[in-house]
């Protein structure tokens, strides 16, 4: 009976797996790679209330489950919250980037902006008027409009995504408040 001899590891070649892995998260952690995802919560934001001009709902809705993901509570009013994120304005434009040979459209743009301003609860300017802004481009097929509404629809989908990681971007920098009761310098 040719049997083969079982050939168990050595702990040698598991050590050097192990240091391998370690080496290799150290150099990825080092050079700044980290997985795309909420990031960091605003260290000194507890709560939140969300006013202003604001039309797309959808935007409003991800910017919220965002705020909760990153443990930030939603208040009702401004006068329960620690902050009021205040939405200013907010535009949407379509236009034509391209044109092909035959001038019609190639390439449509679109353009999301929103300005906004943070105040703290009892009304001082935390973050002055700021303006997020992500403007795509995409290829548009006027044989098949349909196909190009869904992409356009999915691309503005990427590009709320952007707006709101730039707005938390802007609350992250918010740094600590004086206590109400603390002397002037």
């Amino acid at each position: 009976m040719n049997r083969c001899p079982r050939v168990l590891p050595s702990p040698l070649g598991r050590t050097r797996r192990a240091w391998l892995l370690v080496l290799t998260l150290g150099v990825l952690g080092g050079c700044g790679w980290q997985l795309r995802g909420h990031g960091d919560a605003p260290q000194h934001i507890d709560s939140l209330h969300i006013g202003g001009r604001i039309t797309d709902r959808e935007l409003l809705r991800e910017l919220e489950r965002d705020l909760d993901a990153l443990g930030i509570a939603r208040k009702a009013s401004a006068t329960q919250a620690q902050y009021s994120l205040i939405f200013l304005d907010q535009k949407s434009k379509r236009r034509t980037a391209t044109l092909s040979g035959r001038a019609r459209t190639a390439e449509l743009e679109l353009i999301e902006e929103i300005q906004f301003t943070l105040l703290a609860n009892d009304g001082s300017e935390v973050i002055p008027p700021a303006t997020v802004r992500d403007d795509r481009v995409f290829e548009y097929n006027e044989d098949d409009v349909l196909a190009t509404d869904d992409e356009a629809r999915l691309v503005r989908g990427e590009m709320r995504a952007s707006l709101v990681r730039q707005i938390i971007g802007y609350l992250q920098r918010v740094g600590p408040r004086p206590p109400a009761n603390a002397p002037a310098p």
